[in-house]
């Protein structure tokens, strides 16, 4: 390959890696965390129960009757049930309740205790899981998907540039890397090569899936503006999404057992079934959609529907063929996740994720040493290059810790509690990198971000130590590990975090002598 070429993809992918470092490390960091959504949501909700045996638990049709009895619910509207599982022994009630005249169909979301069908707590309060999977698919940003797929295209980019660059050492140069008294960057250039080589299959599948999935909402969008005139409903009937409703007769119906339609559905599909959809429950055209997983391939999802009236779920309502378009998204999206395996890939997964993340710390770092003494570029643009990554990217773990901290001490009947801790998120993070630019000793910075982190992850600790370690002891003897997984984890994090800070103390004290 002609050394033209060469510096040409090292010029790009090192000024394209630069431009996307931020948006992308928060991505990759928001992506790990978010492998374990379930075992965070547990985490979250669980310390706050009491476990219940699963023996004691009410049929599902008591437990709606429970909350009917509670809630002024819209039964001709769809409400959705989302089904306890392995992770999280409580139902998920999803609600259109009316409460005011002017808002007919108001949404309310609830977690159900299945032993007594009282409400646990609102979800909404509990939104730390699904906060962080926000962060990584659109940044919880207006228009963030859009430009999360356009970071996820550069990513490409870089990734092929990278592969030009190293394609003749890349075996070769497999584990090379030149420490001891080399150099500062020839240090970081065998770190970066070493890393980015080892995650490549990792990083080229997120990227292309990744960007499958952003830039097919953005065509979904042109397709339906231009091709449909904005007819939504058309538009998923003809790519096999059709909207199946029943208009309500007022006609009262007895409804069918659900828990036995639900073992029957999944004996009969060889499926696991994760959640209903219920429309004009307790009407004579009630339908009941049941969704779950096949149970021996891990991209088949099984969806459909019952018709009350019939008793059956009839021929009409669920088409012979599969929806290879679905089929194939949701392949992606077990790949994208790790769905394809248990709870070993995703340790994997994260582990790689974070490895990524360093790679884009590295990636900078080696960017600001080749370019340090290059009078062309301002010292302003550099100084704000580094200020970013240091801030941007170390930044995220006080501010990661610290929401963690507010999800477990806050009240559950706090209102607002969710917004409280994406704001305290999102001000520790600016705190973060607005200090980055008034910093001039990285090693004392980063040591100084590492022992806060540390320190708030220690406390977090010891609060659950002392309120929460019955409960989480609890629900871990029968089986939900989830509460105690996440506790154990942000504890060593801690022990980690404390452990590089006293080193890079130490480093920069050395370094004033």
């Amino acid at each position: 390959m002609k050394a033209s070429v060469i510096r040409s993809a090292l010029e790009g992918h090192g000024w394209i890696g630069l431009f996307i470092s931020i948006p992308l490390f928060i991505v990759f960091w928001a992506g790990s965390l978010t492998l374990f959504y379930p075992e965070i949501k547990a985490w979250s909700v669980l310390p706050h129960t009491e476990y219940r045996s699963v023996s004691d638990q009410l049929p599902l049709n008591n437990i709606l009757d429970t909350v009917f009895s509670e809630y002024d619910v819209n039964t001709q509207q769809r409400m959705f049930v989302v089904l306890p599982t392995e992770t999280m022994p409580l139902y998920e009630l999803h609600l259109p309740v009316n409460e005011t005249p002017s808002d007919k169909n108001a949404l309310t979301s609830i977690y159900v205790d299945p032993v007594n069908g009282e409400t646990v707590a609102s979800i909404d309060s509990f939104h730390l899981a699904d906060f962080l999977y926000g962060l990584h698919i659109d940044l919880n940003l207006p228009l963030g998907d859009h430009i999360v797929g356009i970071v996820t295209l550069f990513f490409t980019v870089v990734i092929f540039t990278g592969l030009v660059v190293q394609f003749k050492k890349l075996i070769t140069h497999f584990f090379y890397y030149r420490g001891g008294s080399t150099t500062l960057r020839y240090q970081l250039t065998d770190m970066h090569n070493v890393v980015g080589v080892m995650s490549l299959p990792y990083t080229f599948m997120y990227a292309l899936t990744g960007l499958m999935f952003n830039f097919g909402l953005i065509s979904q969008i042109v397709t339906l503006l231009f091709i449909y005139d904005g007819d939504r409903t058309a538009l998923l009937n003809d790519t096999g999404f059709p909207r199946v409703t029943e208009s309500y007769t007022g006609i009262e119906r007895e409804m069918p057992d659900l828990n036995t339609l639900i073992a029957s559905w999944e004996e009969k599909e060889n499926a696991k079934a994760s959640s209903l959809r219920l429309t004009n429950y307790g009407d004579e055209n009630a339908l009941i959609r049941i969704i779950g997983q096949h149970r021996s391939n891990f991209s088949q999802r099984i969806d459909m529907t019952y018709r009350v009236r019939e008793n059956e779920f009839s021929a009409d309502l669920n088409p012979a063929e599969r929806n290879a378009f679905a089929d194939g998204t949701r392949f992606l999206y077990a790949l994208h996740f790790g769905h394809f395996a248990g709870v070993d890939i995703r340790i994997v997964f994260f582990i790689l994720g974070l490895g990524v993340c360093g790679l884009i710390v590295v990636g900078n770092m080696l960017w600001l040493t080749k370019f340090q003494n290059n009078r062309s570029i301002s010292s302003r643009f550099k100084h704000s290059i580094f200020a970013l990554t240091l801030g941007g990217c170390a930044g995220i773990v006080p501010a990661t810790a610290f929401a963690f901290l507010l999800e477990r001490v806050l009240g559950t009947d706090l209102n607002n509690r969710s917004f409280i801790v994406e704001t305290a998120f999102f001000a520790v993070y600016a705190i973060s990198i607005i200090g980055a630019f008034f910093t001039k000793h990285v090693h004392l910075a980063i040591s100084r971000t590492a022992l806060a982190s540390g320190l708030i992850l220690a406390l977090l600790s010891l609060i659950e130590a002392l309120g929460h370690n019955q409960a989480i002891i609890q629900f871990l003897n029968n089986g939900y590990t989830g509460p105690f997984s996440i506790s154990f984890v942000s504890f060593a994090f801690a022990c980690l975090l404390f452990w590089l800070g006293i080193k890079l103390s130490e480093k920069d004290e050395k370094s004033k002598e």
